[in-house]
């Protein structure tokens, strides 16, 4: 058994020292080119394969990474755009008080500021609805005003605790005016003509000008002289009529009202 042993190594001791003598001599060469054509080929399908699963893991992990990120930061810039809007407003809400303050420590007046909280459901009509009524003193007429001075309207309805504005637009609303130009032409400003207010009843023989100032005219009792309405945009003096009209531009915007204030005379 012992010698059977002995041969067995022996044997395989000598296959291995004539294999590599003969890869020694070069002998094995066209094995080896053989093997590398049949392996060569499947070990390049293997590394596509092996690169391609690497690269789908990590495609798919980046993309939950970049979409989670993404809704992260879609998150965050709903978050600021908010407070952005909340930041706008307020900022608008301060101008508007800061004007009305300013406008009031020149002139001698009781004010009322009040936040606007509705506005008529009647689409023919261009009313707004105030949060203060009688408690505050607020009669039918008095005018309501924003920003530095500027007439929006006139109290149209009172109520105890509210009241309504009827704008300057609205179709039943008509205020004594004066243009600030050389003739101090007076007239009275309507609503009613869809976005546009006008100025009727303006003497042919004097001349408006666009751009030209109009202020209330202070000739109604109730309403001070001095209040800004808008300025000339487009002047109409027809042959055949008695009087000349202008197109006026409010100086606000009058959808837009946040803050007002009523004027209640001393």
């Amino acid at each position: 058994m012992l010698r059977l042993k002995t041969k067995n190594y022996l044997f395989f001791g000598v296959i291995f020292a004539l294999i590599i003598f003969a890869r020694y001599l070069g002998w094995l060469n066209f094995i080896d080119n053989g093997a590398r054509f049949l392996i060569l080929p499947i070990s390049a399908r293997i590394n596509r394969w092996r690169v391609s699963v690497a690269d789908s893991y990590n495609y798919f992990s980046d993309r939950n990474k970049i979409i989670d990120q993404y809704n992260q930061c879609a998150a965050d810039n709903q978050g600021m755009e908010t407070a952005n809007v909340k930041l706008k407003s307020l900022e608008q809400e301060n101008a508007e008080l800061r004007k009305l303050l300013n406008f009031f420590h020149r002139r001698n007046f009781t004010m009322v500021t009040v936040d606007v909280v509705g506005k008529s459901t009647n689409s023919a009509e261009k009313i707004i609805i105030i949060d203060a009524g009688e408690a505050t003193g607020i009669k039918i007429g008095q005018p309501v005003i924003a920003g530095d001075g500027i007439l929006v309207g006139t109290i149209a309805k009172v109520e105890k605790t509210t009241a309504m504005v009827r704008l300057i637009n609205d179709n039943q609303s008509k205020i004594a005016a004066t243009l600030l130009n050389k003739n101090g032409s007076l007239g009275v400003v309507e609503g009613g003509y869809g976005i546009s207010v006008r100025m009727n009843f303006i003497p042919r023989n004097e001349n408006v000008m666009i751009g030209e100032k109009i202020i209330t005219s202070g000739l109604e009792q109730s309403i001070p002289r001095g209040l800004l309405i808008g300025e000339v945009a487009v002047a109409e003096n027809e042959a055949y009529q008695p009087f000349q009209q202008a197109v006026l531009t409010p100086a606000t915007d009058l959808s837009r009202l946040i803050v007002v204030s009523v004027l209640i005379p001393n």
